[in-house]
């Protein structure tokens, strides 16, 4: 079951959004989910996950998947796992884990994916969430293609909700849609785009905008900030926050499980 995650246009908080509801899925369900990148990125999901003295020290080359070596400090923060020859590292136990990028080499890495894990993820039998890159990745646009299920982000805007019906409408059969960095304050508020746009209501969700989750995450600590306020967060933001962020989960979770439910079936 593939989730590709994807924004229509930069800065939409793609890799942002993707950590934190497969944090928040795993913690909610019993669900195994394993996090993949089709490009390299210094912001990738490894910099929401680790304290930022342990950004880089994941992207080493690696020859030939299952036969590089991580570093040291790499094994002491994290359990590593190995499935299908291909470096896997546990983030909750039993639950999510992520795929490391294995060079800092744009170009390698855009090869070595498509040649690699591309086929692995065709035949990859839990649930993969998938950090899709917009633009000319190899992968890309198979992934947008075979995808069970694409989130969409979109910006608080409505010129680009517009830009997005205009020149990306092939993927709104499959698609959820993720409103980033929401404001619950502004004028362009949820309920005036799904009146706008006609969006279903179990098809759109948010994750509003909060100091202290965006400074945790930007110091590499979002498992400890959504872990300590799941329950309900301490703080009016804070629970608000954690409200909305469980609902497009759980929204977007349920889309999740009906076609994989109908995988099964068919």
């Amino acid at each position: 079951m593939k989730v590709a995650y994807w924004g229509s246009s930069r800065r939409s908080g793609v890799t942002c959004a993707l950590t934190a509801i497969g944090l928040t899925a795993v913690l909610s369900y019993p669900f195994k989910i394993t996090i993949f990148e089709d490009h390299y990125s210094e912001n990738g999901v490894f910099r929401y996950l680790f304290p930022r003295r342990w950004l880089y020290r994941v992207a080493e080359p690696v020859h030939s998947y299952g036969k590089g070596k991580f570093q040291d400090d790499v094994h002491r923060l994290s359990r590593q796992c190995r499935a299908d020859d291909y470096p896997v590292i546990e983030l909750l136990e039993k639950g999510l884990y992520y795929v490391p990028q294995f060079t800092r080499n744009e170009d390698l890495f855009d090869y070595q994916f498509h040649c690699n894990l591309l086929p692995v993820l065709r035949q990859y039998s839990e649930i993969a969430f998938i950090d899709t890159r917009r633009g000319n990745a190899l992968s890309s646009k198979m992934i947008l293609e075979e995808a069970d299920v694409v989130a969409v982000l979109l910006k608080q805007d409505m010129y680009e909700i517009q830009s997005f019906f205009q020149n990306y409408s092939s993927l709104v059969p499959k698609a959820f849609f993720i409103i980033s960095d929401y404001h619950r304050k502004s004028k362009v508020n949820l309920a005036k785009i799904i009146s706008e746009f006609g969006f279903r209501k179990d098809c759109i969700g948010v994750i509003p905008h909060s100091d202290e989750f965006q400074f945790a995450a930007d110091y590499g600590r979002m498992i400890e900030y959504i872990s300590s306020n799941y329950m309900g967060g301490v703080g009016r933001e804070n629970h608000y926050f954690m409200q909305e962020l469980k609902k497009t989960t759980f929204m977007l979770m349920q889309q999740v499980a009906f076609n994989r439910e109908l995988g099964e079936v068919y």
